[in-house]
């Protein structure tokens, strides 16, 4: 009894499944209903969308060159400041010490130059009274030969105290330029937009790339530009030169125009999950328009223009699609109306004899689509530039999606049309 039931209930489910399929064939035959869009001309723009913040064109990073304590502190972050404006001052107090030092032996080094001069002009005057002597007969050999070393040792001393003299002014003028490093003015014209010091805090000496020795920033912000990351897959695009549309999101209602300057050789590096990396690369564009309350470091976001066609023949982005000929052979063997267009542009297989995807639009004709290869130029945001495979005024396929992935060479549709408004 149970499997006269089994044999029962499996019949009854081979007829529901044929019955659906039946239900689908019919349903096929008269038409898959679809959306379409016509091949007509426009503008279409590809654009790149990179985001980062804005800084100002020219800043200065002012480090310390002197070490010590912070003993008087002139600026406030946001001031206004002038090239030459006193900033702060170190603890001056070593470095004076150490000038006052150094001045005094530079004085006892010019002292000795004096002295070993006055030896050496004896030695000199010694030494030409021994030379005629000798030559007279009256002094022996070991006698000249003992003048002769004293002139030499006093020409040497006369030399060293030279050296030592100018020795000693080198380390003074030092001691005074490290003196004149306490007191730290403003390089250019601009405003503090960073402050790290407070007075009575210690400054060490700045080194590159080290922001811990940076004591405060000045920055020019007549001059903004925009500082994004690009990826790798489309940096390859952009040019110098290049317009670009920048939005702050702090000021989210208002667009500024700018141009590409720079575009960075380095890679930036950054790990975005286990095992995986993007490679960015940097990108300054210049922002033309005035930003009002402009501040360094509000994030941005630039879409730059890398390619323009104009009056081009355009579809929508979502007509394309892609099908295999062994695909569109089976099509074809099912007796569905091939496109002599299709067979002709279909270039049968690569140069290994494999077969290749094909991208192409299905273009409806008398309620049947038939699938045409394209040859597609740049993407804009939401169409695709045709190059060749369509003429203007035709319909093609345009969704949905689904639809659109499993119709078929030579399938009846039905033209979904939109309603118009009020109607």
């Amino acid at each position: 009894m149970t499997r006269k039931r089994k044999i029962i209930g499996g019949a009854g489910i081979v007829v529901v499944l044929a019955v659906l399929v039946l239900i689908n064939v019919r349903s096929r035959e008269r038409g898959v209903e679809v959306q379409v869009s016509t091949v007509e001309r426009r503008d279409v723009t590809k654009v790149i969308t990179a985001s980062g913040e804005i800084q100002p064109k020219r800043k200065v990073d002012v480090s310390a060159s002197a070490i010590g304590k912070v003993t008087r502190l002139a600026v406030h972050e946001g001031d206004h400041v002038k090239k030459g404006d006193f900033l702060l001052e170190i603890d001056a107090e070593p470095y004076e010490s150490a000038v006052d030092q150094l001045t005094a032996a530079v004085r006892g080094a010019r002292a000795n130059v004096s002295m070993q001069q006055a030896s050496l002009e004896k030695a000199e005057s010694d030494f030409e009274r021994a030379l005629k002597l000798h030559d007279k007969g009256f002094m022996s050999d070991e006698e000249f030969r003992a003048a002769t070393a004293n002139h030499d040792m006093a020409k040497a001393g006369a030399l060293a105290a030279q050296e030592s003299l100018l020795q000693a002014e080198a380390n003074l003028r030092k001691a005074r330029h490290d003196l004149n490093q306490v007191r730290i003015t403003a390089e250019m014209s601009g405003i503090i937009t960073g402050l790290n010091v407070e007075a009575g805090e210690s400054a060490i000496m700045g080194t590159l790339n080290n922001p811990g020795t940076i004591l405060l920033t000045i920055s020019d912000l007549s001059e903004i530009e925009a500082e994004v990351r690009v990826d790798e897959t489309e940096v390859v695009l952009v040019k110098p030169g290049q317009k670009a549309v920048v939005r702050l999101d702090a000021h989210p209602d208002t667009t500024y125009a700018g141009v590409v300057t720079e575009v960075g050789n380095s890679a930036i590096r950054s790990q975005i999950g286990l095992g995986q990396e993007s490679v960015d690369f940097k990108v300054k564009v210049a922002i033309q328009d005035s930003i009002p309350d402009v501040r360094p470091g509000l994030s941005a976001s630039v879409d730059i223009t890398v390619a323009e066609d104009h009056d081009v023949l355009a579809v929508p982005i979502q007509c394309l699609t892609v099908r295999d000929e062994e695909r569109l052979e089976r099509e074809r063997r099912r007796g569905k109306k091939a496109n002599e267009e299709a067979e002709a542009d279909t270039a049968g297989t690569d140069d290994e004899g494999k077969k290749r995807d094909i991208e192409g639009v299905f273009v409806v004709e008398d309620g049947v689509a038939h699938f045409r290869p394209v040859r597609v130029g740049i993407a804009g945001q939401s169409h695709f530039v045709i190059e060749s495979g369509l003429s203007e005024g035709q319909e093609v396929v345009s969704g949905p999606f689904k639809t659109i992935n499993d119709l078929r060479d030579g399938e009846r549709v039905k033209i979904k049309r939109e309603r118009k408004r009020g109607a």
